[in-house]
């Protein structure tokens, strides 16, 4: 073809892309990829607006980092601003449509960044005794009365340096957490951000994995200083050659420490499971209109024990082994800790451990910015000594697992970003909380969870706690997530939950704690909570997160149960009736291996129930048999047979036990579920 003739074909071309009606496109933007928070917020708003291709309708869905997708708007086309733009934290807008909108049409995305930064060149230094290291400093803001400061160890805050941004050579940097804070204004009306640089002596300890089973081994490698095991009975044996296979023997916790002269620099723990069920438990709190921490003040503490010994025997049966306690500062009183210690002994001749959650709301909503700009720190040193005052009064006890550090540790919470983290890191060295128990829970793993990491460098978490209450990819990638952050530390599920208020909210608890179970492959799971909560009116946050109604056992505590108890179908209703008063039972056969056993049910009927726990060997003859105290129940209310007495030492031979529920001059016997384990 000739010159003229394609350029004739090009300029028809072009004459009917100019007179062709246009094509609309399905389109999702927002205003700015990037919004900057003002100072003392925690949330900045954007833009989004969208149009699609022939007017369909369509869905603009939510995904911010770490939570699950969620419905915002349903419109063809339109426009609405997102007013939760978090620090950090990317939010995509999904424009969906087809057919059950499952079609995804575009995407949006925008970012939320903070105020003011503070960055240095490195946040951990190795550093010889007495030595000092150098960090090169630098911050940068868009405010003309930006001011930073600094601690070291607690010590009061300083004002280092003053000004929108700038850059500092730091050379006096010595072992310890020096924690430095970008504040807008001169009188620090709002906190920007916090760097928490650490300095240590550079040793190291790691175990190979931070979980084993009783049957495995469990190697430990060290370089710097010495090592030193800790045994089951408290005393040390000193380590040599740079790695050691430790016993998976005894105790279900292995510690070992490096030492520098006479100070413990570094330490390293393992988990060693007894059974591939791992542990289980209950967030605890008493089925008593005191709630929180009021139930262990003197004035409560006698009338509530009874109480609170039968929930732990409803725990233990169960096949739970862990409860999880939290203590908030202002409602802390001097004679809460003896009682506590009290609990803790009911708890451990029960075969039960406790985590002990510290939740410092103070750093929320704090009381130590009104004392002026050098309180800070203090504050961080205050908590410390007030989580003491418990850590004391528990060790002699032995009962406690370990101890949350600080409840719910997030990076951002009300006007005080990254606050968390670096209290956290203040506080490590100086609660009493000994080495081979030290832990942290979280809430928003994705977002939280690095920040914790870089602010605990050469700080080792034994437990690193995920708290969910959302979709389960969600907690399961909340796991891997912090397994990737804390590789030497044992990651658990703190707590899960659903609100499960009538009938058909029961059972999708039910299911929603069966899936948990099985998603999410972790030691440790605890439940929240034992009972639905008690008070009138119930606390609008936690109306029915429990599995113990108020006259039965919910579907959900079947799930628990069936998982954790010898009596695999424990949640199972068993039930027996008559027309005139006569003797009832209901019965379930366990295995059994060497131990103590625990039974328990949870039931409703008339006349009076016991328990008889029937041993027998592997040719099925009856080898013992105890009975428990009769106890008089009823059809309202909950009503729990196991009686202290009830534990039974099983005999060498004993290969199988037969548990009874027994009424006696019963016309009615109804077994919501029947518990046993052995420890």
């Amino acid at each position: 073809m000739s010159t003229w003739g394609r350029s004739l074909v090009l300029a028809f071309a072009l004459l009917a892309t100019l007179v062709a009606p246009a094509h609309a496109s399905n389109r999702i933007s927002v205003s700015a990829a990037e919004v900057t928070l003002a100072p003392g917020e925690n949330a900045a708003s954007v833009g989004v607006s969208w149009s699609t291709d022939g007017n369909q309708a369509v869905q603009i869905w939510i995904r911010e980092t770490g939570k699950a997708a969620k419905l915002w708007r349903q419109e063809v086309n339109g426009s609405a601003t997102w007013p939760y733009l978090r620090t950090d934290t990317t939010t995509t807008f999904e424009l969906r449509g087809g057919p059950n909108f499952a079609t995804l049409l575009g995407t949006a995305s925008s970012t939320g960044r903070p105020p003011g930064r503070l960055s240095a060149d490195r946040t951990h230094l190795a550093l010889a005794p007495g030595a000092t290291g150098t960090i090169d400093l630098a911050w940068a803001t868009a405010l003309g009365d930006a001011q930073v400061w600094v601690s070291h160890n607690g010590s009061p805050q300083k004002l280092y340096a003053q000004g929108p941004s700038g850059k500092g050579r730091i050379t006096w940097i010595s072992r310890g957490t020096t924690v430095f804070t970008l504040w807008a204004g001169v009188k620090q009306d709002h906190l920007l951000d916090t760097l928490v640089v650490t300095a240590d002596s550079g040793a190291t300890v790691s175990f190979d994995r931070p979980v084993v089973s009783r049957n495995e081994t469990a190697t430990v490698r060290w370089t710097g200083g010495e090592a030193r095991l800790v045994n089951d009975d408290g005393t040390e044996t000193v380590l040599s050659g740079g790695s050691a296979a430790i016993s998976t023997q005894g105790a279900d916790r292995k510690v070992v420490r490096i030492y520098e002269g006479s100070q413990v620099v570094t330490h390293a723990s393992v988990t060693i499971l007894r059974d591939g069920r791992g542990w289980a438990g209950f967030n605890y709190l008493p089925e008593h209109e005191k709630r929180y921490q009021e139930y262990l003040d003197d004035a409560v503490w006698p009338q509530v024990r009874d109480q609170v010994a039968h929930d732990f025997d409803v725990i233990a049966a169960t096949g739970g082994t862990v409860a999880r306690i939290v203590l908030w500062p202002e409602k802390t009183t001097d004679t809460q800790p003896r009682n506590l210690a009290d609990l803790a002994g009911i708890a451990e001749q029960r075969g039960v451990r406790l985590v002990i959650a510290f939740a410092n709301s103070w750093l929320t909503n704090p009381n130590w910015d009104d004392n002026g700009p050098t309180k800070w720190a203090e504050f961080a040193v205050s908590g410390a000594t007030w989580m003491n005052t418990f850590i004391t009064a528990l060790e002699p006890t032995d009962a406690v697992l370990y101890y949350d550090l600080q409840n719910e540790t997030s990076g951002v919470r009300g006007n005080q970003p990254n606050l968390q983290s670096a209290y956290l890191a203040m506080v490590y060295d100086r609660t009493a909380a000994p080495r081979g128990k030290r832990g942290v829970s979280v809430m928003h793993a994705a977002v939280d969870g690095p920040e914790l990491a870089a602010a605990l460098v050469g700080k080792p978490m034994d437990f690193v706690d995920v708290h969910g209450y959302t979709s389960l990819d969600v907690l399961d990638g909340a796991v891997r997530g912090l397994r990737e952050k804390f590789p030497v530390s044992t990651v658990i599920v703190g707590e899960i939950g659903q609100s499960a208020p009538n009938e058909q909210a029961e059972r999708d608890q039910a299911d929603y704690t069966s899936k948990t179970l099985d998603s999410v492959q972790v030691p440790l799971t605890m439940a929240w909570e034992l009972y639905d909560d008690p008070r009138t009116p119930p606390h609008p946050n936690s109306i029915a997160f429990g599995y113990l109604a108020r006259d039965r056992a919910k579907p959900g505590y079947g799930v628990l149960c069936s998982r954790w108890s010898l009596v695999s179908d424990c949640g199972t209703l068993r039930e027996a009736a008559a027309a005139q008063p006569t003797t009832l039972e209901v019965s379930a056969n366990v295995l059994a291996r060497p131990g103590i056993l625990t039974s328990n049910a949870v039931l409703r009927g008339d006349g009076t129930v016991r328990l008889v726990i029937t041993e027998l060997n592997e040719a099925g003859a009856e080898v013992a048999t105890t009975l428990t105290e009769p106890v008089a129940v009823g059809s309202e209310g909950l009503n729990y047979l196991r009686h202290k007495q009830s534990d039974v030492r099983l005999r060498d031979e004993t290969k199988n036990v037969r548990i009874t529920v027994r009424a006696e001059g019963a016309t009615r016997l109804r077994v919501d579920a029947l518990t046993a384990s052995i420890r």
